[in-house]
C-alpha cells in the first residue's frame, strides 16, 4: 500500500490515563473538551477528555511534539480527531453542563509549524478532521500547509440541500461516506441513529419525528444524486443493500477529493455506529465488535468489489 496505515489522534486523553499521571503540567485537569449546542447535538457536549494547557504549550511544547512522533512513527498517515482544537477548542468545567463552556484560543501559527515540520520528518500524509464549527479561515490556513479536511458524505451538500455531485467536492480532502461518529451507511439509510438518540434522550419524541421525516427526504436525494452520476443503486428499499452501498463507494470514489476512504463497519453492513458523541453509560461506546470476521467469504469479496470500485474510478489502494 502506497500509504499504509492511517492512523487516529484523539484530541484529548483520558484523565486517570499514564499520560495525565506523568506530565500533570501539561494539562488543565479542572476542563473537560467539548462542544457547543448545534444541530448535530442540540444540548451540546461533553467528551469526557483532559485537553492541553495553552498557556503551558506555549512555555514547552515537547508535550505536542512527543504525541505527534509517537502517532506518525508507524502509520504512512495521522487523521487528527477534532483538528480545529489547534486554533480553538470548547472547554466545560469539570461536572457541568456544556452550556457552561466557553471557547478558549490556542497558538495556532506555532501548531501548525510543528505540525508541518513532523510530517516531512516522518513522511506522514496528515488529514484533519474540520467538522462542526469551523472558524473562519481555518481552512485555509490548512490548506496552505498541506493538510487535508474531512469530505463527509452527509454533510457535503448543494444550496437547495440536495448532495454535491462528485466533481464538486473539494480536492484537499479525503472523501468517505462517515466516520466513527456518525450513522454507518446502514444505519444512516434506516434512521438508526435517530432512534437510538430518541432513546437515549438527545432528541424528545418531536426531534425525533422531524429529524426522520428529514432523513427520508436525504435518502430521496441520494438516490437522485447517484442517478445524476450515472449510478445504479438498484431498486430503492428500507435498507443497505450490496448494490446500493457499492454505488455509494463508486460516487465517493469518483469525487474530487485527493483520497477515498471506506469504513469496515460499511463494507459488513453494520447499521449501529461505534461511538454516540456526547454520551457515556448511555451508550455502548467503542464496545460494538464487527458482525463478520475479517476472513469470511462474504466481507472478502466485498473487499474484492471495493478494489475494483477504486480501479475503475481511478484510484490506487492507500
Amino acid at each position: 500500500m502506497e500509504i499504509g496505515l492511517i492512523r487516529d489522534l484523539a484530541m484529548g486523553i483520558n484523565p486517570d490515563g499514564a499520560d495525565a499521571w506523568a506530565d500533570r503540567d501539561a494539562y488543565i485537569f479542572a476542563l473537560r473538551c467539548g462542544a457547543p449546542p448545534d444541530d448535530f447535538a442540540p444540548h451540546g457536549q461533553e467528551w469526557g477528555v483532559l485537553p492541553l494547557h495553552p498557556l503551558g504549550l506555549k512555555r514547552n511544547f515537547e508535550p505536542f511534539i512527543a504525541l505527534l512522533r509517537a502517532n506518525m512513527r508507524h502509520g504512512g498517515g495521522l487523521r487528527i480527531d477534532h483538528v480545529i482544537g489547534l486554533q480553538r477548542q470548547f472547554l466545560v468545567p469539570l461536572n457541568a453542563d456544556p452550556s457552561a463552556g466557553c471557547y478558549v484560543r490556542y497558538p495556532l501559527d506555532e501548531l501548525l509549524g510543528l505540525l508541518a515540520l513532523e510530517s516531512q520528518r516522518n513522511q506522514t500524509v496528515v488529514v484533519g478532521e474540520d467538522l462542526g464549527t469551523v472558524p473562519e479561515g481555518f481552512r485555509e490556513r490548512m490548506h496552505e500547509k498541506n493538510i487535508l479536511g474531512c469530505a463527509i458524505l452527509y454533510f457535503e451538500r448543494a444550496r437547495d440541500g440536495g448532495f454535491k455531485g462528485p466533481r464538486d467536492y473539494r480536492t484537499q480532502a479525503a472523501v468517505s461516506a462517515a466516520t466513527h461518529d456518525l450513522p454507518t451507511l446502514a444505519g444512516f439509510w434506516e434512521g438508526r441513529d435517530i432512534e437510538e438518540r430518541r432513546r437515549i434522550g438527545i432528541y424528545n419524541d418531536a426531534e425525533a419525528d422531524a429529524a426522520l421525516a428529514e432523513r427520508r427526504r436525504d435518502c430521496a436525494r441520494l438516490l437522485e444524486a447517484l442517478r445524476n452520476a450515472g449510478l445504479n443503486a438498484g431498486d430503492a428499499a428500507d435498507e443497505m443493500t450490496p448494490a446500493l452501498r457499492d454505488a455509494v463507494h463508486a460516487f465517493l470514489a469518483s469525487s474530487s477529493a485527493q483520497l477515498f476512504l471506506a469504513q469496515l463497519d460499511d463494507l459488513g453492513g453494520e447499521n449501529e455506529q461505534i461511538n454516540m458523541p456526547g454520551t457515556t453509560t448511555q451508550y455502548a461506546n467503542w464496545r460494538r465488535k464487527l458482525s463478520r470476521t475479517l476472513e469470511g467469504g462474504s466481507l472478502s469479496e466485498t473487499l474484492r468489489e471495493l478494489s475494483r470500485i477504486c480501479a475503475e474510478r481511478g484510484r490506487g489502494s492507500g
